[in-house]
């Protein structure tokens, strides 16, 4: 059951730990995470980064390695917006189309229905526990929709509608405006209470187990408000706050900054540590549930941070990244690039699988209850298609990894000298495959392919140096999976050195002493 009100706080003595800190002591009721989110509808993923603290974290997860696509669902223009999907495994996103930017998705990629938002949809959406769908548009209007498409109510917001709504657990709905405002609405549609900050406000409100909001400005700011709408405090970085602030178990916040820095907030409102991603990043924090940190960042990089701020790993993709990272219940983190790949990495930070979405991406993806993850992808105008979208719904097969690689050769012979060598794997699942070969004497190929499965290759190297060496090979599918390393050990004997006033003779008289160049071989 839902408690319907908080407690208003009462002020009994100022914090003076931070110059940025307006804290008043309170007395305020203490909500544990579950029941902070019961103005929610109880689904896999009902608004952005899945729930009110921001977590990005699922109790569900896909079984296998492969991605495969389960459906694609076109929409005209661009998408930034992330999907939510119901209890009833209706997916619900909007698009940067003028003419009905809001979209309703049966759970096999049939249209349920569609809504005309006037503008561009970049808000991602927010399910109540009634049913009722709330999302931002450009516009300038906060929306609100029954479960069948119609409309319920809008509220003018005076400008665009970036933030996605968060909705408390008494199902007041908070969102952001571009006009400097930060409100709170009721479920009729009727404002609750305004705040104003020193810039728009593009992120979205996360919310602790105390009430406490917490959200960013492009005044450099990060604010935490009491549930009537009062300051608690604020928090300056050192460039504007795009992107929105999780909350961790020990309640702590971490926020992202165009100033390069993660910033982890202590809940009184003092700085714990900041970590420097290397660029600007507008990801909002992804919190593994021990604690661990994962971000995003314009430098194309994916970090793995720990709660005291160390670096864990990084992972490098070829594009800048806008999407917000989600975690399955298996650990796996998912995060779209805009090299146009969706990255699966394991929790060692090492490649998982990725999948070619064909273009940009921008969207943040999410995993519903059967384990399918929804991720979206931009594309550029191509042939008589303008500006389009593709809401991917991705289901994961186990694929096998190809076979121990087979290397025949020669095992020894004399350095200098090119020597070729015939590899072969083949993959259960027919997938074409690449080889890696390390020659063992610090030479290696790279990955090289992909060849068909079960086909013989040739590779060829040279020693310069005696010694034995151990060739290995390994074979990876275009899936990613690898087999292990087949291994060949080769020896290179010593090569008599030649006198050099016999090299210089031979080499002066090309044509003479045939028995002399014999001798010396």
């Amino acid at each position: 059951m839902c408690i319907t009100s908080l407690l208003t706080p009462v002020a009994t003595g100022l914090n003076t730990n931070s110059a940025n800190s307006l804290l008043t002591k309170t007395e305020t009721i203490k909500i544990t995470q579950s029941e902070s989110s019961c103005g929610l509808q109880n689904s896999s993923w009902p608004m952005f980064h899945h729930d009110t603290w921001h977590t990005g974290r699922s109790p569900y997860g896909p079984a296998g390695n492969w991605p495969m696509i389960k459906w694609k669902f076109l929409m005209e223009g661009w998408t930034v917006s992330s999907p939510a999907i119901d209890e009833n495994g209706i997916v619900y996103i909007g698009a940067e189309d003028f003419d009905k930017s809001f979209f309703a998705i049966n759970p096999n990629g049939s249209e349920k229905w569609r809504f005309d938002a006037g503008d561009w949809v970049d808000s991602s959406p927010a399910l109540s526990s009634d049913g009722t769908i709330y999302f931002g548009s450009d516009e300038q209007y906060l929306t609100s929709l029954y479960p069948n498409g119609t409309l319920k109510w809008k509220f003018d917001m005076s400008d665009w509608v970036f933030s996605s709504p968060t909705i408390w657990m008494d199902s007041t709905i908070f969102v952001g405006s571009f006009n400097h405002y930060f409100y709170a609405m009721n479920p009729n549609g009727t404002e609750k209470w305004r705040f104003e900050t020193g810039g728009p406000i593009l992120s979205s409100a996360a919310i602790d187990n105390n009430g406490i909001i917490y959200f960013g400005s492009h005044d450099m700011y990060l604010y935490a408000l009491y549930p009537n709408g009062t300051l608690a405090w604020r928090y300056k970085t050192n460039d504007r706050i795009k992107g929105s602030p999780s909350i961790s178990d020990d309640g702590t916040i971490y926020v992202c900054s165009w100033d390069d820095y993660l910033y982890a907030i202590t809940p009184n409102g003092t700085l714990k540590w900041k970590f420097n991603t290397g660029d600007a990043t507008e990801t909002s924090p992804t919190i593994a549930p021990d604690g661990t940190i994962y971000v995003g960042s314009y430098n194309g990089k994916i970090f793995s941070i720990t709660p005291e701020g160390i670096e864990n790993w990084r992972f490098q993709t070829d594009g800048e990244i806008y999407s917000s990272p989600a975690i399955d219940k298996y650990g796996i983190i998912y995060c779209g690039s805009d090299d146009g790949y969706l990255y699966a990495l394991n929790p060692d930070g090492t490649l998982r699988w990725k999948f070619d979405s064909g273009d940009h991406m921008a969207s943040s993806p999410i995993i519903g209850e059967d384990g399918t993850i929804y991720i979206t992808a931009q594309f550029l105008p191509s042939g008589n298609q303008s500006f389009h979208s593709y809401l991917y719904a991705l289901q994961l097969k186990n694929n096998s990894s190809p076979t121990t690689p087979i290397i025949a050769g020669l095992t020894s012979g004399k350095v200098k000298q090119n020597y070729n060598y015939t590899i072969f794997s083949s993959d259960p699942d027919g997938i074409n495959i690449s080889y890696y070969v390390d020659w063992g004497d610090g030479a290696n190929s790279g990955w090289i392919g992909p060849f068909p499965s079960g086909q013989e290759q040739t590779v060829s190297h040279t020693w310069n140096k005696k010694g034995t060496y151990t060739i290995k090979v390994k074979a990876r599918d275009n899936h990613y999976q690898e087999s292990d390393w087949g291994t060949l050990s080769v020896t290179m004997p010593y090569e008599p050195p030649h006198f050099r006033f016999f090299e210089w003779l031979l080499n002066r008289f090309p044509n003479a002493f045939p028995l002399l160049r014999f001798l010396l071989n």
